[in-house]
């Protein structure tokens, strides 16, 4: 797909299926976008997550913009998805947001497949024998089940972590990188306004499902992303507070600290005291 020079410019456009027409979007929000020429066609609102468009929106800098969007975040089921899914636009820019991720030496251990339309009564029946090799008794609804979850979402991707073997880089931080690109795609995601969720399961440690869908020897099938239109709004999310995930180093290996750093120390090395909220 073709890449602008500039990102900054980036216009995405949206399908206006009832009108036959596409218009600009703005991302992150609901004017005019940069570069929008006099004449062109008027600006249709893009539906979002109700946290993201509350009455202070229009009101933030762009950084808190940014910041709103990664705080509302959250995977929405295929269940709650309808169409539209992102356009070739769209997709063009949330692949781009992926490729800004951290990426130790810019390998770009990662790779996307697109599942389209047209072939997705395939992959249908590849998720159906996936399902009855695993359980040769499967029942008729849970064949369903896994035809649906190649038929179901607007948008299907499929996405590949693709490690550099003869490379200096350690495969976990490469591993590490492909993770930061998921987080960005998600991202991007919601800040166009679309629900998105992974999902991976056993049928992505199946042999033969994994080739049949095009992933080549090394790689590794990570999960499917399915993306779309909000059509319900999912479950709130439950709070995490930031000290489940935050500690502090207490720099106490130093001799004459609190231990003498030797090996039979029990105060040589102790865990960090987690900080919790007074």
């Amino acid at each position: 797909m073709a890449h602008r020079a500039h990102a900054g410019r980036r216009r995405l456009r949206a399908v206006d299926h009832r009108a036959g027409r596409r218009e600009p979007v703005v991302p992150g929000g609901t004017g005019r976008c940069a570069g929008h020429r006099r004449g062109a066609a008027p600006q249709r609102r893009v539906d979002r997550p109700a946290r993201a468009m509350t009455t202070q929106w229009h009101h933030m800098t762009g950084a808190e913009r940014i910041l709103e969007v990664l705080l509302t975040r959250r995977s929405v089921s295929p269940r709650r998805l309808q169409s539209p899914g992102p356009n070739p636009d769209e997709l063009d820019a949330i692949l781009q947001a992926g490729l800004r991720a951290p990426d130790h030496g810019g390998l770009h251990p990662w790779r996307v497949i697109e599942f389209r339309p047209q072939n997705r009564e395939a992959l249908a029946w590849c998720f159906e024998q996936e399902k009855l090799r695993r359980d040769p008794l499967a029942s008729p609804t849970d064949l369903r089940r896994a035809r649906e979850h190649a038929t179901r979402p607007p948008l299907l991707l499929g996405f590949v972590v693709s490690p550099r073997e003869r490379s200096k880089i350690p495969a976990r931080e490469q591993w590490l990188g492909a993770g930061a690109a998921l987080g960005n795609l998600l991202a991007a995601a919601h800040q166009l306004g679309y629900g998105a969720i992974v999902l991976s399961g056993e049928r992505c440690f199946d042999e033969t499902l994994v080739r049949q869908v095009g992933v080549q020897p090394g790689e590794y099938l990570a999960g499917f992303i399915s993306m779309g239109t909000i059509r319900e709004a999912p479950p709130q999310a439950r709070e995490t507070l930031s000290q489940d995930v935050w500690s502090c180093w207490q720099g106490d290996l130093l001799p004459g600290v609190a231990g003498d750093g030797s090996a039979d120390s029990d105060q040589s090395i102790r865990p960090s005291e987690r900080v919790r909220g007074s």
